[in-house]
């Protein structure tokens, strides 16, 4: 059985908050103790323009996870 999970997380790079904490890296690390295995990770990390204000962030990394339970 395959499944597909998408972790996004965006931070600024003074943030201190455990990375851990990410609700997208708490749900794959759950799968992950109940015996999924990650296949394939495709990560990709997204720039954002320091000059918009808008935006606290200066960085965006997402991932598409594909994880496999054995049988």
């Amino acid at each position: 059985m395959q499944k597909v999970v998408y972790i996004s997380n965006s931070r600024d790079y003074t943030e201190q908050n455990d990375i851990n904490d990410n609700k997208y890296l708490v749900r794959l690390n759950k799968l992950l103790e109940d015996g999924w295995v990650i296949s394939q990770m495709n990560t990709q990390t997204v720039d954002v323009d320091p000059n918009l204000d808008r935006y606290l962030h200066k960085e965006t990394l997402v991932s598409f996870v594909i994880l496999e339970k054995p049988e």
